[in-house]
């Protein structure tokens, strides 16, 4: 074949080449975008791209931000393949944040303080115990309190896979959920105010979280008592048990306490830090609560003066507590359908007296 005719070929392979190469470039998928943005305005606005402190030798990313100096700015990570150089995820989200190392002045990843402490952009774990790492990408600020909240996605041999049960754990809890080795299990927290928690615990079944624990702690009650509701997973079916916990309160005043005989268990008669009412309790020796007197507005003490004698009755059973001229408690007596039982006290001092249970009822009356 004549030389010439040959250069002809080459040339046009080349012109050729020259064309079909950018539409192939062109035509590679986009990767999937996750979050939400005011993209418009976020593209008119000045921007600063900063790469992530190095989490993996297989791959690596950038936090492209706003300019400006707000705590949360406008802001998108992108996850690449560090071979390839292809772009495999893109988060973007209207209210990132910036913390960087002031040595390198790379962005921090990795940073997992747990529940209130500081949390990464990007936190590159193994969360699903398969020995592969997965990525939590930060979407903004959409858990309790204003709080961090990502996007998961379990790592696999070809890269990674969104989870929408594992973003879950990550969006409706207090920022990102733990992660314990030991246990293989995860764990989150979230709360209302300063007293009613609620928290979790999930093992990995089949690849997705499965939840074993779930405890509420409400300390909302208007005897100011932390009632708490433990369920566990039972074989598929999650067992609840509840009890009323007693914990000493610095706020809530002390009418009347002693112990009875044998058992030890203790006898108080209070007036919790939010209110002026009167609560009785009956406290075992681990702190657990077996009964609550008043629980509705139906529900009254009694108290005869004459006899100092403070009674209460629920059902169909009568609760007395019997005092001398002085107002210490000298017995108390269980009386159910005419049956009395009587209950001796230990002898040691009481706190506080009948009488000041008797002022406070009154005071409450008033």
């Amino acid at each position: 074949m004549p030389g010439s005719i040959i250069k002809r070929l080459l040339s046009n392979s080349a012109v050729l080449f020259g064309v079909i190469f950018p539409l192939l470039a062109s035509a590679a998928p986009e990767p999937d975008t996750y979050g939400e943005m005011d993209s418009a305005k976020f593209e008119a606005a000045a921007k600063t791209t900063y790469s992530l402190q190095k989490f993996s030798d297989k791959y690596r990313a950038t936090l492209e931000v706003s300019s400006d100096d707000d705590v949360f700015r406008p802001g998108i990570i992108k996850v690449y393949d560090q071979k390839s150089g292809a772009v495999l995820i893109q988060v973007q989200s209207d209210e990132m944040v910036l913390d960087t190392n002031p040595k390198t002045d790379e962005v921090k990843a990795n940073v997992h303080e747990l529940p209130y402490g500081e949390q990464s952009v990007l936190i590159y774990e193994d969360f699903n115990f398969d020995g592969i790492k997965d990525l939590a990408l930060m979407d903004g600020q959409n858990s309790c309190y204003h709080g961090p909240s990502f996007q998961v996605f379990i790592g696999n041999k070809d890269g990674f896979t969104h989870s929408d049960s594992f973003t879950d754990l990550a969006q409706n809890y207090c920022g990102m959920f733990g992660v314990d080795n030991k246990t293989r299990q995860l764990s989150v927290m979230t709360k209302d105010g300063c007293c009613l928690h609620e928290m979790a615990t999930y093992s990995i079944r089949n690849g997705e979280p499965y939840e074993e624990t779930h405890t509420v702690i409400d300390q909302t009650s208007p005897s100011g008592l932390i009632e708490e509701s433990h369920s566990q997973n039972k074989n598929g079916k999650m067992v609840e048990i509840n009890r009323t916990i007693w914990e000493d309160d610095e706020q809530r005043k002390i009418l009347l306490a002693f112990k009875l005989a044998p058992s030890g268990k203790k006898i108080v008669l209070f007036t919790p830090a939010t209110s002026d009412s009167v609560y009785y309790a009956a406290v075992d020796g681990k702190s657990e609560v077996s009964l609550v007197y008043p629980e509705s507005d139906v529900e009254q003490f009694d108290y005869d003066s004459a006899g100092h004698v403070l009674s209460f009755v629920r059902g169909d059973t009568t609760y007395r507590i019997l005092g001398d001229s002085r107002g210490a408690p000298n017995s108390m007596q269980v009386v159910i359908r005419g049956k009395v039982t009587e209950l001796k006290l230990l002898p040691e001092p009481a706190q506080g007296s009948l009488d000041d249970v008797a002022a406070a009822l009154k005071a409450v009356a008033q």
